[in-house]
């Protein structure tokens, strides 16, 4: 009944940042891209949480969502895992970059990312394709990914559709919890005046 087992260490990554006046390059490590859509706000103003992009999350009539496309990369300085975190904007510019030279977003692609100030829109250029290609598991990056808003690990074998159905009462859960939080706070906000 009992084990003396060591409970499973969670893999944890970050997600990568640019700062202005600076470049990073960064080799590719996925073909897989995993898009999240996410409101920003609530009382606590710096919170980012998920939202099920059902019609029934209710932090929609509060908050604008924003979708967000991920993919793990390794840095060429450090050697270290990332995730990149890209705007629309940003994914459709590396998906261009990759076909102007005559490739596609996969393990191994060298890119180039950089932008000129806090503000700006990140710039991507590809620079090369790495000697060897490493890829990782999509099971391996995306449970990393989740953990950083809170949910659990994506199994292995289980498909993202599959993880989806999973978490997706849990997201909405937590979604129209903070609305909630929103409607009272704004009701009181009312009331005082």
């Amino acid at each position: 009944m009992l084990s003396t087992e060591a409970p499973s260490a969670a893999r944890r990554l970050r997600i990568m940042r640019v700062p202005a006046d600076t470049k990073a390059v960064v080799s590719l490590v996925s073909s897989d891209w995993v898009r999240l859509v996410t409101h920003f706000g609530g009382v606590q103003k710096s919170r980012t949480f998920l939202c099920p992009e059902v019609p029934e999350c209710d932090a929609c009539t509060y908050l604008s969502s924003r979708p967000y496309w991920y993919l793990p990369c390794r840095s060429n300085s450090t050697g270290q895992m990332f995730l990149l975190e890209l705007s629309s904007h940003a994914s459709a510019e590396l998906e261009q970059r990759c076909r102007f030279v005559g490739s596609t977003v996969r393990p191994g692609i060298e890119v180039e990312m950089s932008r000129r100030s806090k503000r700006a829109p990140l710039r991507i250029e590809v620079v090369g394709q790495a000697a060897s290609s490493e890829c990782s598991p999509l099971h391996e990056w995306v449970s990393p990914l989740m953990a950083i808003f809170g949910f659990g690990a994506l199994r292995p074998g289980e498909t993202l559709d599959q993880y989806g159905a999973r978490i997706g009462g849990l997201v909405l859960q937590r979604a129209n919890l903070v609305a909630g939080q929103l409607k009272v706070a704004g009701e009181t906000r009312l009331r005082s005046r």
